[in-house]
């Protein structure tokens, strides 16, 4: 009986959840099978009903002439000014001009003679109407008319174009998106003021509508590419879209992998270098990074300042962070693997310091070295989270009075300090913080394999990752091209960058419909004394 009790109350329990459900679907399909009638006190009733008379929503009534009507804008996101002009145009303008609304054909004249915009248009029910309006904009309602005209009133309130916290350079633009979608497709355009620049748009997410914007070079994107992007996106069913976020998880290739297909970015410069590439850019209206969409590993491991930089510096940095990706990955499986199995690979000195300073120690060295970098790793994540002006000094002075504490009171080697803070040190050299957590979370695998199987665990683990990537796709590009597949012409701009008169072609792989990127002769030469006297003179 108590079964039957229980399994009645909980067939009730989604009952009434199917209901809320079908409630908010039916609101919806209501909402866009409500069309305006033409008579203007019931549509403002329905508008009001949809709205749940909420409090932002206001309906100025006025009289264009002798027509009654009624202008319909949500608080806060409308610019006053703009929504006096078009009050003032409908009610004053028809008798200066003397033009006579007409009932059925006053909002069509409205249109054509009062209200003179570029950014005019209409909508025929209620959830287009909230749609606008939610937006910024405004809505004309004339009585007779059977279409609400929406006008341009936006009043954005977003933050000033300034420099990317998470992307600093020391030489190059300084600017980054921001939250409103127009002003981050501008920073593109003022980079690219060409019509090849394309823009198309869709909208997602069934209760958000929010804008997303695909950006590309016609005649240099692949098409293949495109349509992929496209087919994708198209098929997002989703109640909301807040972010990038909320979309990557539908296109990438691979859902089961650690590491990041797409390249996200809040650097305008970067997306345009890609754009010149034949890659396709994504961006969602309300967050101010952009996906690169195909993406590589080696697009990773690269910043702005390469760019910037001589090719000689540019080629030791980026080869110091490659191998800082590897020491930051490997260091502390291979040091657990050799000191719990493979001490003849140790200088006898260094093997003898190393057991010495581990005397009194009470847990193996493979618990110190995971107790020790998870510990970093939450002084790591609470810097983060910590106000600005405390963030740094609390991590720094946390990690240095742990640390010093720890090996006073025996609990971890001065070794394993010494490991954790260089492997600390190199994967903050990851120019991506999206494939430095990756590592950092195959970091852990490494140190447990190494202590379990020593450094055959690890060199498994090695070729498992190794392969791994070679298998991953980003739209159906290889992850790691040039390498593998190995594509030469395409090195130039991998681990080592060539002069910027070398690069005369792009990508085989993403711009191989137009290979060409500049001529070729266009390197310096040496030019004429300017001590020596013209010979014709």
């Amino acid at each position: 009986m108590l079964n039957w009790i229980k399994g009645r109350l909980g067939m009730g329990r989604r009952t009434r959840e199917q209901g809320e459900a079908e409630d908010l679907s039916s609101l919806q399909e209501k909402a866009a099978r409500e069309m305006f009638t033409g008579n203007l006190k019931r549509d403002l009733k329905a508008i009001r009903e949809a709205g749940g008379n909420s409090y932002d929503l206001t309906v100025r009534r006025f009289k264009a002439g002798s027509l009654p009507g009624a202008l319909i804008y949500l608080e806060g996101l409308t610019d006053k000014r703009s929504s006096e002009e078009i009050v003032r145009s409908l009610v004053h303008e028809p008798a200066r001009l003397k033009i006579t609304l007409k009932k059925g054909r006053g909002l069509e004249m409205a249109r054509e003679k009062l209200l003179i915009s570029d950014q005019l248009s209409t909508v025929k029910n209620i959830a287009d109407l909230f749609s606008e309006i939610s937006r910024g904009a405004g809505a004309v309602f004339l009585e007779g008319s059977t279409e609400a005209l929406i006008c341009d009133t936006r009043q954005p309130k977003t933050r000033q174009v300034e420099e990317p916290k998470n992307e600093t350079v020391l030489r190059g633009p300084r600017d980054g998106f921001i939250e409103n979608l127009q002003v981050n497709t501008s920073l593109i355009r003022m980079r690219l003021p060409i019509p090849q620049l394309w823009i198309e748009t869709i909208t997602l997410g069934r209760l958000s509508r929010t804008g997303i914007v695909i950006l590309y070079l016609k005649g240099l994107a692949r098409e293949k590419l495109l349509r992929e992007v496209r087919s994708r996106l198209q098929q997002i069913d989703i109640d909301a879209v807040l972010g990038t976020g909320y979309i990557e998880d539908y296109i990438e290739d691979n859902a089961y992998t650690i590491f990041p297909l797409l390249f996200r970015t809040e650097r305008p410069d970067k997306v345009t270098a890609a754009l010149l590439e034949g890659r396709v850019a994504i961006m969602v209206e309300g967050t101010p990074f952009a996906m690169i969409a195909p993406t590589e590993l080696a697009m990773l491991m690269q910043s702005p300042d390469d760019y910037f930089e001589v090719p000689a510096i540019c080629a030791f940095i980026r080869m110091l962070r490659y191998a800082a990706l590897f020491v930051s990955t490997l260091l502390p499986g291979i040091y657990v693997a050799i000191v719990t199995f493979h001490q003849e690979l140790l200088p006898t000195d260094l093997f003898l310091r190393i057991s010495s300073s581990r005397e009194g120690v009470p847990f193996p060295v493979i618990a110190e070295m995971l107790l020790l970098d998870l510990i970093f790793e939450m002084l790591r994540e609470a810097g983060l989270r910590l106000p600005p002006a405390i963030g740094p000094a609390i991590s720094i002075v946390g990690a240095l009075i742990l640390g010093d504490a720890a090996v006073r009171a025996g609990l971890v080697s001065p070794g394993v300090v010494i490991i954790i803070a260089t492997t600390a040190i190199a994967g903050f050299t990851t120019p991506a913080f999206s494939l430095g957590a990756s590592f950092r979370l195959l970091r852990f695998v490494f140190t447990i394999l190494g202590a379990v199987f020593g450094l055959f665990g690890v060199q498994f683990a090695l070729l498992l990752a190794i392969v791994h990537l070679c298998s991953l796709r980003s739209f159906g590009m290889p992850y790691l091209a040039p390498f593998a597949p190995l594509v030469l012409a395409d090195l130039k701009d991998s681990v080592v960058r060539t002069w910027w008169w070398g690069m005369r072609s792009r990508p085989k792989l993403t711009g191989g419909r137009e290979p060409l990127r500049q001529p070729a002769g266009q390197e310096p030469e040496p030019g004429e004394d300017p001590g020596e006297e013209d010979e014709d003179s």
